[in-house]
């Protein structure tokens, strides 16, 4: 029961993003290209990002929990969307719909949900093959972390059902932020605008900022409603700014075929 649930948990996380990339290209009539560069982009943010998460962890957990999870939060918020407005200023200067920018959330929150499904892939392999075996015959095993070895394990094995599957679960509603994120960035530079760069900054670190501080505080499942909360709110405002961002592609159509006259004059 618990394997089949770890398998669907892994597989989803891999299989419903490309689903999502077809199904999105198809209905909203778009290059699977636009799904590539949102993925890109995610990756290209993590480049500074994450190495300097890794190196600074330690001092910034030294500051309390409360510091250390805005910290990463903002970090969050700052990488990722700085990717984005980069994207879209500079290499996807035509792509200023509502329908890119959505497209390309999804790129970039599908492509994260791929990378960390095939992560867990690989930790499902692995603790099936450290699941029947005597760990200290393990030569990988230093002989000074083999209790903690047999501890993870033991852990891992014994994980209930419900909490196997919350990484899939996660991953859809980290999407429904990233599409958030992206047609917000990119309303931004349509809409000339830059508070929007900003409020994007502020939700992407709200939400993670309280991911990391509510983890160490209540339980998974508790954590994961909240972050759902979090994805509806995003879907809302992803259909909330949809008609604004008709009116400010318009306006910036009307602006440049000013522009064009006022030079030909």
């Amino acid at each position: 029961m618990l394997e089949a649930i770890l398998i669907i948990n892994f597989l989803g996380m891999i299989i419903l993003p490309s689903i999502a990339g077809i199904y999105f290209a198809r209905k909203l009539n778009l290059s699977w290209k636009l799904f590539l560069a949102g993925g890109l982009t995610f990756i290209a943010s993590q480049v500074l990002h994450v190495p300097l998460v890794l190196a600074l962890t330690p001092t910034f957990q030294s500051w309390g929990v409360v510091a250390y999870a805005v910290i990463l939060g903002l970090l969050a918020g700052l990488f990722e969307e700085t990717a984005r407005y980069i994207l879209f200023k500079f290499f996807l200067k035509k792509s200023r719909t509502w329908n890119q920018g959505l497209y390309i959330g999804i790129g970039h929150g599908g492509t994260e949900a791929i990378v960390l499904g095939l992560i867990t892939a690989l930790t499902f392999v692995n603790m099936m093959a450290y699941r029947y075996v005597d760990l200290s015959t393990v030569t990988s095993i230093p002989a000074g972390q083999l209790e903690l070895a047999k501890q993870q394990v033991a852990a891992y094995w014994s994980t209930p059902p419900y909490l196997a599957i919350l990484g899939f679960v996660e991953r859809i509603f980290a999407i429904c932020l990233h599409v958030a994120l992206s047609v917000m960035v990119l309303f931004g530079l349509v809409s000339k605008k830059p508070v929007w760069f900003w409020l994007a900054v502020s939700w992407h670190a709200l939400v993670d900022a309280l991911a990391v501080y509510l983890g160490q505080k209540i339980s998974m499942l508790a954590l994961e409603g909240i972050v759902g909360v979090f994805a509806v709110i995003s879907l809302g405002i992803v259909i909330w700014i949809k008609p604004k961002f008709a009116g400010a592609v318009n306006a910036e159509a009307q602006s440049q075929v000013e522009e064009t006259g006022a030079g030909i004059g």
